[in-house]
């Protein structure tokens, strides 16, 4: 296995932990059913995860970042347990089971944005570098 030219420090997890956690708090709640979570609320939080992002890591790599986000939010959460999530960090209970999961999320999330080569905090792709920037 060939290695990484660039490593995600544990720093980077915990600033992207805290990009899901403001997403999550910031995005209203809905109903609860049990159901899988519904697109319009997971766009919503994309777009929650695309703000709070985008200024400190760049808009390629948030793009990738809030994209794995929600597929895995998608995958596993379903309706319910994603408004218990929200209004938990809404009261700021932070339990270890969710911090946990978030953990989880940021950890397979930085993982993926490595396998695709895309550099956290830059916004670029390593497989892009050394290309000129195009205004």
């Amino acid at each position: 296995m060939k290695a990484s030219p660039f490593k995600i420090s544990q720093v980077d997890i915990k600033l992207i932990t805290a990009l899901l956690l403001g997403m999550l708090v910031c995005a209203p709640a809905a109903k609860a059913q049990t159901k899988p979570v519904s697109e319009d609320l997971l766009a919503l939080d994309h777009r929650s995860c695309m703000a709070g992002c985008v200024p400190g890591f760049g808009e390629q790599t948030c793009k990738a970042l809030c994209d794995c986000t929600a597929s895995e939010f998608r995958k596993e959460l379903t309706f319910e347990s994603h408004l218990d999530l929200r209004a938990k960090l809404s009261r700021n209970e932070l339990t270890p089971a969710l911090r946990g999961f978030l953990d989880k999320v940021a950890n397979y999330c930085t993982a993926e944005l490595d396998r695709q080569g895309i550099q956290v905090g830059q916004g670029t792709s390593t497989k892009d570098a050394g290309k000129p920037d195009v205004p």
